[in-house]
């Protein structure tokens, strides 16, 4: 009975030493912990209806490190918290703002740890009245390039052109490298699918200042109508016609259709090419009639014709 009780005693003396071994804290800070954060980068600001947006980077790989981010802003003091940001953003609007008014605006990251970042790049922001957007925004098709134009709002101002595949969203990015001077634009055609477009007038300030966008413009492949073929010709031979035509200027045009119409009948349609040439397996011993329409990529456009052809044999 001693035996056993000494047995009980000693695992009750043991039992928490054991406990503290296997499990103790996990999880503890290390010195990486610690370490101060890298400060947000490319800290910008854009104006645009009545809001600033702010925008910055941050590596991904780095976020593990930081809880936060935290937005400061001066109208003529000193800095204020303007806003607390989850960690996984990269942009913020700031509405409290007047036209003409100096602001400045800084950011920096706080880790998990407590520990503060130094400051980003400091921006200076003085939004001046939106300007006018352009108007009669119109496109054309040369070749592989669709070339936007419009009417400036205003004189001496630059423009900024958004691109979207879905209609009424746009990003924050202009299609274009740098800010327009001119009133016109090229981009690459895309045939495939339908694209929308949309311009903003844009002060030379220091900062983005846009102008509210431009009426949006569709381009929809699937309604574009080519025009007639060119220089449409022909041979007769004994036992075939062959037909040609120039190559067209229109890069969206897919295929062409050939009509032939005989001894008064109408005209039917005999066969589709997608080469500038196409071969009639039927003589022309009477007289015919062809049509020819060149096809984009949905509809067909108006017809070119050659009449009154007829094989003639050369004189002996």
């Amino acid at each position: 009975m001693h035996a056993i009780r000494r047995l009980f005693l000693l695992t009750l003396l043991l039992f928490p030493l054991f406990f503290l071994t296997a499990c103790g804290k996990k999880g503890d800070p290390t010195l990486r912990d610690y370490e101060k954060p890298l400060p947000p980068a490319g800290f910008q600001a854009i104006h645009r209806e009545q809001r600033i947006y702010l925008q910055w980077s941050y590596p991904r790989e780095k976020e593990y490190a930081i809880a936060e981010f935290i937005i400061l802003k001066s109208s003529g003091g000193e800095f204020e918290i303007l806003a607390h940001i989850e960690k996984k953003q990269r942009s913020h609007e700031d509405t409290a703002i007047e036209n003409r008014r100096d602001y400045r605006y800084k950011i920096i990251a706080r880790s998990i740890t407590g520990i503060f970042s130094d400051d980003s790049n400091l921006l200076g922001v003085s939004p001046l009245a939106p300007p006018r957007p352009p108007s009669d925004i119109s496109f054309s098709l040369q070749g592989d390039s669709l070339v936007l134009t419009w009417s400036p709002g205003e004189k001496n101002m630059f423009y900024n052109v958004y691109k979207s595949l879905e209609k009424g969203r746009y990003g924050m990015a202009p299609l274009n490298s740098m800010p327009i001077s001119g009133s016109s634009f090229t981009d690459s055609f895309t045939i495939h699918k339908s694209v929308y477009y949309t311009v903003r007038s844009l002060h030379d300030s220091a900062i983005r200042d846009e102008s509210a966008p431009s009426d949006e413009l569709a381009v929809d492949p699937f309604e574009l109508v080519p025009h007639p073929p060119h220089n449409f010709r022909y041979h007769a031979a004994p036992e075939r016609v062959f037909l040609y035509w120039d190559e067209p200027q229109e890069s969206w045009v897919t295929r062409f259709r050939i009509y032939r119409k005989i001894s008064g009948e109408e005209f039917r349609l005999i066969g589709e090419t997608l080469l500038p040439a196409f071969i009639d397996p039927e003589p022309a011993l009477t007289k015919r009639d062809y049509r020819l329409h060149a096809v984009g990529p949905a509809k067909e456009g108006p017809g070119s014709e050659l009449s009154g052809v007829i094989y003639t044999a050369p004189p002996e």
